[in-house]
C-alpha cells in the first residue's frame, strides 16, 4: 500500500495528513482481510475436530432412550433381589470415582467404573451398582472399595470433581463400553501396595497409579 503511493507521487498533491490518514486506512484494510481469512480457517478447523477430544467425563450425559437396556445392563443373568434406580447407581457408581481415583488420570476414571460394572455383571458380585461399591462397608478397612469403610465422609467436598464423575458415571451406565485393557477387569490396587491376592491375578494394565487384574477363571489368555 505505501509503494502505491509512492508510485501515485501523491507526495506533491496532498498533505501530509493526508497522506497519513490514507496509509492507515490500507494497513486496517488488510489486517481486517487477513483476519476474516484466518478466523474462517479457524471455525473450519473446530468444526472438524468438534467431539474428537472432548473427555468422557466432560461430555453432557447422555439422554436415555432406551431404560430396557440400562435395566438389562445392571441385570446379567442374575436374579436381582433389591431393585436401584437409575440415579442411585449413577451416584454410588460416581462414589467410587470420586474417592478411588480423582487424582487419577481421566482414564483412570473410566478404567475404576469398568472394574465396578465389570463385577455388577458377574454372578459372584452384588447385581448392583452400589451393591459392588458398598459391599463389606460396615468391616472396617475390610471392604471391597476402602473409602466405604474407613470411617471417613463419603460426601465429595470438590464440587467440580463430583460433577464431572457423575457426568462420567451416568455415561457409563446409558452406554457402557469398556475400554479393551480394563474389559474384564474386576480388581485394582495401587502400585504402592503389593496385596496377597494378586498372585493370583493376571495383570491386565497398569493406569496412573493403579494396576488392574482379571482372575484368570475368566481371562482368555
Amino acid at each position: 500500500m505505501l509503494k502505491l503511493i509512492v508510485w501515485l507521487n501523491l507526495k506533491e498533491t496532498v498533505g501530509v495528513r493526508a497522506r497519513l490518514v490514507m496509509a492507515c486506512a490500507g494497513l486496517f484494510l488488510v489486517a481486517a482481510i487477513s483476519s476474516e481469512f484466518s478466523g474462517d480457517l479457524g471455525s473450519r478447523a473446530d468444526n472438524r475436530t468438534a467431539g474428537w477430544f472432548v473427555p468422557e467425563a466432560d461430555r453432557p450425559l447422555t439422554h436415555v432412550t432406551d431404560r430396557g437396556r440400562v435395566e438389562s445392563l445392571l441385570r446379567g443373568t442374575q436374579v436381582i433381589t433389591k431393585q436401584e434406580t437409575l440415579f442411585e447407581s449413577q451416584r454410588c457408581l460416581a462414589q467410587a470415582i470420586y474417592f478411588e481415583a480423582r487424582s487419577e488420570p481421566l482414564s483412570g476414571w473410566a478404567a475404576v467404573a469398568d472394574v465396578v460394572i465389570n463385577r455388577a455383571l458377574d454372578a459372584r458380585y452384588p447385581s448392583t451398582i452400589c451393591g459392588v461399591v458398598f459391599q463389606g462397608e460396615y468391616r472396617r478397612h475390610k471392604c471391597q472399595f476402602s473409602f466405604a469403610c474407613d470411617g471417613l465422609s463419603d460426601q465429595a467436598q470438590n464440587r467440580r470433581l463430583w460433577q464431572r464423575a457423575m457426568r462420567l458415571a451416568g455415561n457409563k451406565l446409558i452406554d457402557f463400553r469398556a475400554h479393551p485393557s480394563t474389559a474384564r477387569a474386576t480388581h485394582y490396587h495401587a502400585d504402592y501396595v503389593d496385596p496377597y491376592w494378586n498372585q493370583s491375578m493376571v495383570r491386565l494394565t497398569k493406569i496412573g497409579r493403579h494396576i488392574f487384574y482379571t482372575d484368570r477363571a475368566s481371562a482368555d489368555f
